[in-house]
Protein backbone atom coordinates (compact mmCIF):
# COMPACT_ATOMS: atom_id res chain seq x y z
CA UNK A 1 0.00 0.00 0.00
CA UNK A 2 2.48 2.28 0.64
CA UNK A 3 4.55 1.87 -1.95
CA UNK A 4 1.45 2.66 -3.93
CA UNK A 5 1.03 5.95 -1.83
CA UNK A 6 4.51 6.24 -3.37
CA UNK A 7 4.59 5.89 -6.77
CA UNK A 8 1.40 7.50 -6.98
CA UNK A 9 3.49 10.49 -5.03
CA UNK A 10 5.94 10.51 -7.49
CA UNK A 11 3.69 10.72 -10.59
CA UNK A 12 2.11 13.76 -9.45
CA UNK A 13 5.04 15.38 -8.49
CA UNK A 14 6.87 14.82 -12.53
CA UNK A 15 3.60 16.20 -13.86
CA UNK A 16 3.68 19.25 -11.87
CA UNK A 17 7.49 19.51 -12.95
CA UNK A 18 6.41 18.67 -16.61
CA UNK A 19 3.95 21.68 -15.85
CA UNK A 20 6.26 23.83 -14.35
CA UNK A 21 9.02 22.95 -17.51
CA UNK A 22 6.20 24.19 -19.58
CA UNK A 23 5.43 27.18 -17.79
CA UNK A 24 9.32 28.01 -18.41
CA UNK A 25 8.79 27.75 -22.42
CA UNK A 26 6.10 29.39 -22.39
CA UNK A 27 7.39 32.29 -20.19
CA UNK A 28 10.91 31.96 -22.64
CA UNK A 29 8.13 32.68 -25.48
CA UNK A 30 6.69 35.56 -23.81
CA UNK A 31 9.76 37.02 -23.75
CA UNK A 32 10.45 36.73 -27.49
CA UNK A 33 6.63 38.38 -27.88
CA UNK A 34 7.37 40.92 -26.19
CA UNK A 35 10.91 41.77 -27.70
CA UNK A 36 9.53 41.61 -31.08
CA UNK A 37 6.36 43.79 -30.17
CA UNK A 38 3.73 41.21 -30.88
CA UNK A 39 1.07 42.21 -28.82
CA UNK A 40 -1.26 40.16 -30.44
CA UNK A 41 0.52 37.11 -29.71
CA UNK A 42 0.72 37.60 -26.53
CA UNK A 43 -2.59 36.89 -25.02
CA UNK A 44 -2.47 33.66 -26.65
CA UNK A 45 0.29 33.08 -24.17
CA UNK A 46 -0.80 34.56 -21.61
CA UNK A 47 -3.92 32.33 -21.36
CA UNK A 48 -1.86 29.03 -21.82
CA UNK A 49 0.41 30.05 -18.81
CA UNK A 50 -2.96 30.71 -16.64
CA UNK A 51 -4.46 27.32 -18.02
CA UNK A 52 -1.19 25.88 -17.05
CA UNK A 53 -0.79 27.21 -13.52
CA UNK A 54 -4.41 25.86 -13.27
CA UNK A 55 -3.24 22.48 -14.00
CA UNK A 56 -0.33 22.82 -11.64
CA UNK A 57 -2.61 23.98 -8.58
CA UNK A 58 -4.91 20.65 -9.47
CA UNK A 59 -1.97 17.92 -9.49
CA UNK A 60 -1.00 19.89 -5.82
CA UNK A 61 -4.23 19.83 -4.67
CA UNK A 62 -3.92 15.65 -5.37
CA UNK A 63 -0.52 15.65 -3.90
CA UNK A 64 -1.93 17.56 -0.59
CA UNK A 65 -4.61 14.68 -0.33
CA UNK A 66 -2.26 11.66 -1.19
CA UNK A 67 -0.13 13.08 1.52
CA UNK A 68 -3.04 13.39 4.00
CA UNK A 69 -3.88 9.64 3.41
CA UNK A 70 -0.27 9.13 4.65
CA UNK A 71 -0.49 10.76 7.45
CA UNK A 72 1.99 13.26 6.86
CA UNK A 73 1.51 17.06 8.48
CA UNK A 74 2.30 18.65 5.06
CA UNK A 75 2.47 18.09 1.44
CA UNK A 76 5.80 19.82 0.60
CA UNK A 77 8.15 17.80 -0.55
CA UNK A 78 10.26 18.50 2.08
CA UNK A 79 7.98 16.59 4.55
CA UNK A 80 7.37 14.08 1.79
CA UNK A 81 10.92 12.90 1.45
CA UNK A 82 11.28 13.34 5.55
CA UNK A 83 8.33 10.88 6.11
CA UNK A 84 9.59 8.80 3.46
CA UNK A 85 13.38 8.64 4.43
CA UNK A 86 12.82 5.79 7.14
CA UNK A 87 10.33 3.36 4.99
CA UNK A 88 12.11 3.85 1.21
CA UNK A 89 15.93 5.76 1.17
CA UNK A 90 15.60 5.31 -2.51
CA UNK A 91 12.63 7.04 -3.07
CA UNK A 92 13.37 9.77 -0.79
CA UNK A 93 16.76 10.08 -2.75
CA UNK A 94 14.20 10.43 -6.08
CA UNK A 95 12.07 12.71 -4.27
CA UNK A 96 14.74 14.70 -3.57
CA UNK A 97 15.84 14.93 -7.12
CA UNK A 98 12.79 16.46 -7.80
CA UNK A 99 12.67 19.05 -4.91
CA UNK A 100 15.56 20.11 -6.74
CA UNK A 101 14.68 20.30 -10.49
CA UNK A 102 11.54 22.31 -8.98
CA UNK A 103 13.82 24.64 -6.83
CA UNK A 104 15.83 25.29 -10.32
CA UNK A 105 12.84 25.81 -12.17
CA UNK A 106 11.32 27.92 -10.08
CA UNK A 107 14.05 30.33 -10.34
CA UNK A 108 14.17 30.42 -13.61
CA UNK A 109 10.69 31.39 -14.01
CA UNK A 110 11.59 33.92 -11.72
CA UNK A 111 14.17 35.66 -13.60
CA UNK A 112 11.98 35.05 -16.80
CA UNK A 113 9.03 36.80 -15.58
CA UNK A 114 11.26 39.07 -13.77
CA UNK A 115 12.70 40.55 -17.24
CA UNK A 116 9.39 40.24 -19.27
CA UNK A 117 7.54 42.63 -16.69
CA UNK A 118 10.48 45.15 -17.25
CA UNK A 119 9.91 44.52 -20.56
CA UNK A 120 6.29 45.22 -20.24
CA UNK A 121 6.88 48.64 -18.27
CA UNK A 122 9.34 49.54 -21.48
CA UNK A 123 7.14 48.98 -23.80
CA UNK A 124 4.35 51.20 -21.77
CA UNK A 125 6.81 53.52 -21.52
CA UNK A 126 7.73 53.76 -25.01
CA UNK A 127 3.90 53.53 -25.82
CA UNK A 128 3.38 56.76 -23.51
CA UNK A 129 6.16 58.43 -25.47
CA UNK A 130 4.94 57.93 -28.61
CA UNK A 131 1.59 58.93 -27.58
CA UNK A 132 2.78 62.48 -26.35
CA UNK A 133 4.84 63.23 -29.23
CA UNK A 134 1.56 62.44 -31.59
CA UNK A 135 -0.72 64.34 -28.80
CA UNK A 136 2.03 67.72 -29.25
CA UNK A 137 2.47 67.31 -33.35
CA UNK A 138 -1.30 67.51 -33.26
CA UNK A 139 -1.47 70.60 -31.04
CA UNK A 140 -0.29 73.21 -33.66
CA UNK A 141 -2.85 72.12 -36.13
CA UNK A 142 -5.91 72.28 -33.64
CA UNK A 143 -4.95 75.72 -32.51
CA UNK A 144 -5.27 76.77 -36.12
CA UNK A 145 -9.19 76.54 -36.42
CA UNK A 146 -11.69 78.68 -34.34
CA UNK A 147 -14.45 77.49 -32.39
CA UNK A 148 -16.24 76.96 -36.12
CA UNK A 149 -14.00 74.83 -37.60
CA UNK A 150 -12.87 77.51 -39.72
CA UNK A 151 -8.80 78.10 -40.82
CA UNK A 152 -7.57 81.08 -39.01
CA UNK A 153 -4.63 81.50 -40.72
CA UNK A 154 -6.42 81.07 -43.71
CA UNK A 155 -8.54 84.15 -42.91
CA UNK A 156 -5.33 86.32 -41.11
CA UNK A 157 -4.02 86.01 -44.85
CA UNK A 158 -7.04 87.31 -46.75
CA UNK A 159 -6.75 90.61 -44.16
CA UNK A 160 -3.17 90.76 -43.85
CA UNK A 161 -3.31 94.18 -44.52
CA UNK A 162 -5.71 95.16 -42.19
CA UNK A 163 -4.18 93.11 -39.33
CA UNK A 164 -1.13 94.77 -40.30
CA UNK A 165 -2.42 98.19 -39.99
CA UNK A 166 -4.30 97.60 -36.29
Amino acid sequence: MLQEQIKTLENIIDKEIDGYKNIEKLYADKKEILIRGKGLELYDVDTKIVDTYKSINNYSEMRKNISKSMNMPTFSLTDIINNIREQDAQAAEKFEKKREEVKELSQKIFELEKVNRELLQHGMHVTNKTLEIIIKGLKPITKEYNKKGENITKNQLEMSSIVEEA
